[in-house]
C-alpha cells in the first residue's frame, strides 16, 4: 500500500482544511478529505496506487452561523507515488 504525506502551514481563524486529490489534473473523480481541527498541519493519504501521478490541492474553511465559507483552492501539486 502506497501513501502520500501532505503538509501545510497553519491559517489563523479557520475551523479546518479540505484536501482534494486525483489522478486527473482537472480533478475529475477527485476524493476529498476534511480535517476538522485547525491546529493540524499534515495528513497522510494511504492506499494509493504505485507508479501513478497524483494531483493534490488544499483549502481552508470556516463555519459561521452554520454556513461554510471556503478559501480558494491552492495551486495543484503533482506527485508521483513510487
Amino acid at each position: 500500500k502506497k501513501s502520500l504525506k501532505v503538509t501545510w502551514k497553519k491559517t489563523r481563524g479557520v475551523n479546518g482544511y479540505q484536501i482534494q486529490y486525483s489522478t486527473s489534473s482537472k480533478f475529475k473523480k477527485a476524493k476529498k478529505i476534511t480535517i476538522k481541527k485547525s491546529k493540524t498541519t499534515f495528513k497522510t493519504i494511504k492506499k494509493l496506487k504505485a507508479k501513478k501521478k497524483y494531483y493534490v490541492r488544499i483549502r481552508s474553511y470556516r463555519i459561521i452561523n452554520s454556513y461554510e465559507f471556503t478559501s480558494s483552492w491552492t495551486k495543484a501539486k503533482k506527485v508521483k507515488v513510487k
